[in-house]
């Protein structure tokens, strides 16, 4: 029968807490672009020792039959009556291999980084946050360009390899290729009213005046854009009952925003799920859910963190607790692969490798009775082996508490060479290889693995002279199997994977370009449950069933835009429509701002929306109209945006980036923009961060390999690239500029160089440049912020002679923003000290402050940062009548403070008040903000 609502109220005597009530904010926006090197900041745990979590894209895919060579029936008939050790010399297979599409940069495959978890978590998601990002000690090489249209020849000379962004709608895409792996969701702007601005914890008195406001209709997107401009996937999807989890997330240009959508009609809609700290507030940005299970009490979630592993709970999938990093420290450096609930509590399953490489591979084993408390077991308690090779746990399965697990050994091409079940009668704690029968016709590795309300299920693929089938065994406690039933399907290729829950049981087939499912109550008779077209650029990640429908998560790559997909079949395999682009927080289209300049007569935003550069203009710094873009400078492959803008004599200039590669943009009045003409940043990789415009012209800074890269132009009609030797860098001793402004004297830029004097660190030291023309710069090092391990500038203001260079440290304590000031143009500088405000909590990580935007008013400085724990960051603004002596205030009000996190991003002045922009974030999703407020 359909699936019917259960009860919301769990029984009293439930053990999972429920957390408080209440939302909140979550991500900055980003300043730098993806491929932007990050420094250590918070993140004090070793890469090396972050937790792994099998990546389905991998050779060794614990989602599917082994990827062994295809076997062909015609050419060696499977023998009669094999048996485990009756390994062929080549084993046959029934794993039909995928289309090969270019991997996409925001979900690199595994083994590109060996540090990376075996998530392949995009690069974001194991990043500290920081609006400002910048490198590490050897800059990183740009993504490889996504597949696209021919090369086409743009307004400007020096950009001929990639082609205009296709602006092709995602809600009449065809789905798309299926495999079992990894996947995402997004959200829409929310529009709320602004607060009152306030102070507290002793700030100075706010002078009264508009309040922020949360701006995603001010700063519209581009009317002509079909796409939402970030990559979202869906890797992983539970079900219980009538109860459907489907996890995944969104990676955005800065982090990664995990999401939970739940059902709770079997799978024929969903809504995003609350996600909350146990003492309900909001988590930071940078979780990513991998593996999910449970049942009517009880869910538990496992993934990536900054730190290790992240881990969820749950008590009824509609609201999850992101548990303290504490909870998931046991997993340490190992893999893990899959989870499962049984009647006690929950058992994951993965590997672990002294050599770091996984060719030592042996098993590990997770027990928790309540998702809060884990047990690692290691191989010498468990004692499982398999001759042949390392061995891995691929899968698990539980029923009461009954455990199953399949896992196999492979040979150093990544074949495998033989399969193994274990099988546990106490929940997971002992265990003891169980024997599961070869039937007629089939032969070699390959073991699908589930369970439902009456017992264990098992499948392997076989073969007669006619056709290919599935042969399905059954057993009640996972030790004595018996034949059941078969699965024919036309088209049948190899049985990918079985899905079972206390309503049934599903089976993922695949078949040429489509994916097709089976269902059964029992194992036993098996119908057609309906297929999913598996066209290129289509991953299938993970299989539910309920009583009235199969639910398949998966993403969609059309080499410009990947979006999650759940394909869900009701029990006749007709689809079942479920759009996750209409789940309300479940698809946001990028929309930033990222800063603001006042000219004479205009104000001028610049950032990114649906993954291009976007600029907006204002009169009077309230109605905001989108510029237009000449020859399609800010609608590229790939995703842009703007992150820096200042007008000059000569009109406007904005620099951002574009995929792998700077973006220069000019326009005369600030109205219609278009590419720089004659900026040719070279070959190589090459990043544009800040520009300033002074009386001898425009300077424009960033990075040129491993140098500090700045180009200067008299007139934005020809740009001629920064001489001297003291820009400079190398591989082991890097350098790069992060900001710039005009002076009485010149320019003065602003960034860091790491030290040679530290072996293999990515430590940073503040470090300036002046230059008289903006063709010759001159380097001056300044010693590290006091108490700090790392730290450089991001940003610099000037008034008259006076300059700040502000900048973010990292301390042993977490990570502290941090101000220099000039009082002789940038000929010496003295550290200066900057108040706390806002940091109150108990936890030493609520001390935590960044900086976030500098400006220099009629009335001094103005400094702008956050304070607090990520998920916890409020807006914090620092003034100075000098530059020297400093007070702080919280402000208080929508996009300034509350749940989650605010950012201001860009400040100016305009007239008498201060006009900024920024973000509030929080688990559903990023929005720009707006504040203008009497100067301080």
């Amino acid at each position: 029968m359909p699936d019917e609502e259960p009860s919301a109220d769990p029984p009293p005597e439930d053990p999972w807490s429920s957390p408080p009530a209440g939302w909140g904010p979550a991500t900055p926006p980003a300043a730098l672009p993806p491929w932007a090197p990050t420094p250590n900041e918070d993140q004090t745990v070793d890469p090396s020792e972050q937790p792994r979590f099998e990546d389905p894209a991998a050779p060794s895919d614990p989602w599917r039959i082994p990827p062994q060579p295809r076997w062909d029936p015609a050419a060696e008939p499977p023998p009669a009556e094999p048996t485990v050790t009756d390994a062929p010399a080549m084993p046959p297979t029934y794993y039909l291999p995928l289309p090969q599409t270019e991997p996409n940069p925001a979900f690199p495959p595994r083994g590109a980084d060996p540090n990376a978890t075996a998530f392949d978590l995009p690069p974001s998601a194991t990043s500290p946050r920081s609006t400002p990002r910048p490198p590490e000690s050897r800059p990183p090489m740009p993504p490889a360009r996504p597949p696209g249209p021919p090369p086409a020849v743009y307004d400007e000379p020096w950009r001929r390899e990639t082609a205009q962004r296709q602006r092709t709608g995602r809600r009449g895409l065809p789905l798309r290729p299926i495999l079992i792996g990894v996947a995402g969701l997004a959200v829409v702007a929310l529009i709320a009213a602004g607060a009152v601005v306030l102070t507290r914890h002793g700030a100075h008195d706010a002078p009264a005046g508009p309040a922020a406001k949360l701006a995603a209709t001010t700063f519209a997107p581009d009317p002509a854009a079909k796409s939402d401009g970030r990559d979202q996937e869906l890797v992983g999807v539970a079900s219980a009952g009538s109860i459907v989890v489907a996890i995944g997330g969104e990676a955005d240009t800065a982090d990664y925003r995990g999401e939970f959508l739940v059902s709770s009609d079997g799978g024929r809609s969903f809504r995003l799920a609350d996600v909350r700290t146990p003492d309900g507030a909001e988590p930071g940005y940078g979780d990513t859910p991998r593996v999910v299970a449970g049942s009517e009490g009880a869910w538990v979630a496992l993934g990536g963190s900054r730190t290790g592993t992240a881990v969820w709970t749950s008590r009824d999938a509609r609201t999850w607790t992101r548990q303290p990093d504490s909870t998931g420290a046991v997993f340490g450096h190992d893999k893990i692969t899959r989870v499962a609930r049984t009647s006690s509590g929950f058992v994951a399953v993965g590997d672990t490798s002294q050599k770091g490489d996984y060719s030592d591979a042996v098993p590990v084993v997770w027990l928790s009775s309540d998702g809060r408390q884990w047990e690692r077991l290691g191989n010498d308690q468990l004692k499982m082996s398999l001759s042949g090779g390392p061995l891995s746990l691929i899968d698990v399965a539980a029923h009461d508490n009954a455990v199953i697990v399949y896992g196999w050994t492979t040979d150093a091409k990544g074949l495998v060479t033989q399969d193994g079940v274990w099988r546990s009668a106490d929940g997971g704690r002992s265990w003891a290889a169980a024997d599961v029968p070869h039937p007629k016709g089939t032969a070699g590795p390959g073991i699908a693995i589930g369970a439902t309300s009456d017992g264990f299920v098992a499948g392997r693929n076989a073969s007669s002279k006619s056709e290919r089938y599935g042969v399905i065994m059954t057993s009640a406690d996972g030790d004595r199997w018996q034949p059941a039933g078969e699965i024919h399907l036309p088209g049948y290729g190899g049985l990918q994977r079985l899905s079972g829950s206390d309503r049934g049981l599903a089976a993922v087939i695949g078949a040429d370009k489509k994916v097709l499912l089976a269902r059964s109550e029992d194992g036993r008779t098996w119908q057609n449950g309906g297929e999913v077209p598996t066209s290129s650029g289509r991953t299938v990640e993970g299989v539910a069933v309920t009583a009235g429908a199969t639910i398949v998560a998966g993403r969609e790559d059309d080499g410009q835009d990947t979006d999650g997909v759940l394909a869900v079949r009701d029990t006749l395999g007709q689809e079942v429509p479920v759009d996750v682009s209409a789940i309300a927080g479940a698809d946001q289209p990028d929309q930033t701002v990222t800063s603001v300049a006042a000219g004479p007569d205009l104000q001028v935003a610049v950032g990114g929306t649906n993954g291009d550069g976007a600029v907006w203009t204002s009169p009077d710094g309230t109605r905001w109209t989108r510029a237009g873009d000449s020859g399609q400078a800010l609608a590229r492959p790939g995703k842009q945006r703007l992150i820096n803008v200042t007008p000059g004599g000569a009109g406007w200039v904005a620099v951002g980036y574009d995929a792998g590669r700077p973006l220069v943009v000019t326009s005369a009045d600030g109205t219609s923009w278009r590419a720089a003409e004659g900026f040719d940043p070279g070959s190589g990789h090459v990043a544009t961060y800040a520009a300033a415009a002074g009386k001898a012209g425009y300077v424009v800074v960033g990075e040129s390999g491993f140098s500090a890269g700045a180009w200067f132009s008299p007139d934005l009609k020809s740009w001629k690239a920064g001489s001297g030797g003291d820009l400079g860098g190398k591989a082991t001793a890097n350098r790069w500029m992060r900001g710039v402004v005009a002076t009485p004297s010149g320019f003065v830029a602003v960034g860091g160089l790491s030290d040679p004097a530290v072996k293999d660190a990515p430590q940073g030291r503040p470090a300036v440049w002046t230059s008289a023309d903006g063709r010759k710069w001159t380097l001056k090092e300044l010693p590290q912020p006091a108490g700090s391990l790392e730290g450089w500038f991001d940003r610099v203001a000037v008034r008259g002679g006076t300059l700040v260079a502000t900048g973010t440290a990292t301390t042993s304590s977490g990570r502290t923003a941090f101000a220099f000031v000039s009082s002789d143009g940038g000929v010496s500088w003295q550290e200066v000290r900057l108040p706390r405000a806002g940091q109150d909590g108990a936890d030493s990580s609520d001390h935590s402050s960044l900086s976030t935007a500098v400006t220099a008013t009629p009335r001094g400085f103005v400094l702008a940062g956050t304070a607090g724990r990520p998920g916890r960051e409020d807006v914090v603004l620092w003034t100075s009548a000098d530059g020297r002596s400093w007070s702080a205030q919280a402000p208080e009000g929508t996009g300034l403070s509350g749940r989650g996190d605010q950012w201001l991003t860009g400040l100016t002045t305009l007239g008498s008040d201060l006009l900024a922009v920024g973000i509030s974030a929080d688990h559903t999703g990023e929005r720009p903000t707006l504040w203008r407020r009497p100067l301080p």
